[in-house]
């Protein structure tokens, strides 16, 4: 039986190596039940690993973890779903072909003389809805890769909910999100601690901690430098904790002096993937040493008019005008190789290919053009390993 005056978890000494690298070194943390306790540190200082081992998708190398007074050994996120653990990923773990009920129940299906039973399912997946505030179930015969961000982290929320997990880890669950959708989230997790869940908030971000958390742990290069009050602390304190210094947070004043026109887009027309119109007669300019800032909720055609720009998606009407020529109908390839890059809202899905090392990523996009091929157009060689100084 658990001690329900017991921490909901309590991690001691935990250990992980990756060969000679030590990404948790003894690390401690101790989160009290119905709490947000944060989780913060400079990338690279072992919040996510130490999340991944409490969750069961790493093996400790040493110490002992504790939940609700009782300890546990987690061979898989199975055991860990089982202890009442859930995590939320920074990268979201759902199947995009499937729809969201699908994904919310995979795995843990109810069954009715054998079969699926997608009603149970369904009322459970309402009820969870309908208590925290979530629209999810307004979704739950839509396709996840037919959904916006926002609306995706919410769908691993009740994920979590679904498989009665009463301490959640949210790892930097503010990354995608408008600042609306942070506000909304804030709130959730509100209503999470009241009903008596206990979440942990991975975050960089030193004000979002101070906001939200009754207490914040500091990790830096593997160890855990402290923990402090969420409403006793400050940035700068922080920040001296996770960078083992002072810092200064008056940033410098930003002053330009616009040139002359780089892109002109006018009259855009954009469809969607279901072909809809997501973009309408937008119009847009922009500027030599100029910085353009792009807002709405997600979902408003912020995604389609970059990429319709940038050669991801076709132009229904309008034109593109990229240093004097019009390149509404030019390739993606020609628009590299103009100048005009890309950095997509999901790095790791679509920025990135995983089983290329930084080298080759770093040159995908450019292998088509010198000094990184050899041979004629139609026998392209990279040279992956002599331009890297070129990168």
């Amino acid at each position: 039986m658990s001690d329900t005056t017991a921490p909901a978890v309590d991690l001691d000494g935990i250990t992980k190596r990756f060969g000679d690298v030590v990404a948790n070194d003894g690390v401690d943390l101790r989160v009290e039940p119905g709490s947000v306790h944060a989780l913060v540190g400079e990338n690279g200082a072992g919040k996510t690993t130490l999340m991944s081992v409490l969750y069961g998708l790493y093996d400790p190398d040493g110490g002992t973890i504790r939940i609700d007074g009782e300890e546990r050994t987690f061979d898989s996120p199975r055991d860990a779903i089982d202890a009442g653990i859930g995590m939320v990923h920074q990268h979201f773990e759902l199947v995009d072909p499937m729809t969201v009920i699908q994904n919310i129940i995979l795995g843990q299906e109810p069954t009715q003389n054998g079969l699926v039973d997608e009603d149970s399912a369904r009322s459970t997946i309402e009820e969870v809805c309908d208590r925290y505030g979530f629209d999810v179930d307004q979704h739950l015969d839509t396709r996840v890769e037919d959904l916006g961000v926002g609306v995706q982290q919410r769908v691993e929320i009740v994920k979590s909910l679904y498989r009665g997990a009463d301490t959640l880890i949210l790892d930097e669950p503010t990354a995608v999100l408008t600042p609306q959708e942070v506000d909304e989230l804030f709130e959730v997790m509100e209503e999470l601690t009241a009903s008596g869940r206990s979440l942990i908030f991975i975050t960089h971000k030193l004000e979002e901690a101070m906001a939200v958390a009754d207490e914040i742990t500091v990790l830096r290069d593997g160890k855990s430098v402290g923990t402090v009050a969420g409403d006793g602390t400050s940035e700068q304190e922080l920040a001296r904790m996770m960078v083992g210094r002072d810092v200064l947070f008056e940033g410098q004043e930003r002053t330009t002096e616009p040139g002359d026109v780089i892109l002109d887009v006018a009259n855009l027309h954009v469809r969607d993937d279901r072909d809809l119109f997501q973009v309408e007669g937008v119009d847009l300019t922009v500027r030599s040493g100029e910085v353009l800032g792009i807002a709405g909720v997600d979902g408003n055609g912020q995604s389609e008019l970059v990429e319709a720009i940038t050669g991801l998606r076709s132009v229904e009407s309008g034109t593109v005008t990229f240093e004097d020529e019009e390149i509404s109908r030019m390739s993606r390839r020609k628009r590299i190789e103009s100048g005009i890059a890309y950095i997509p809202e999901d790095r790791q899905e679509e920025g990135l290919v995983q089983d290329y090392d930084l080298v080759r990523n770093a040159l995908l996009g450019n292998q088509t053009i010198e000094p990184f091929v050899d041979g004629p157009p139609n026998f392209l060689c990279l040279r992956f390993l002599k331009p890297v100084d070129a990168v």
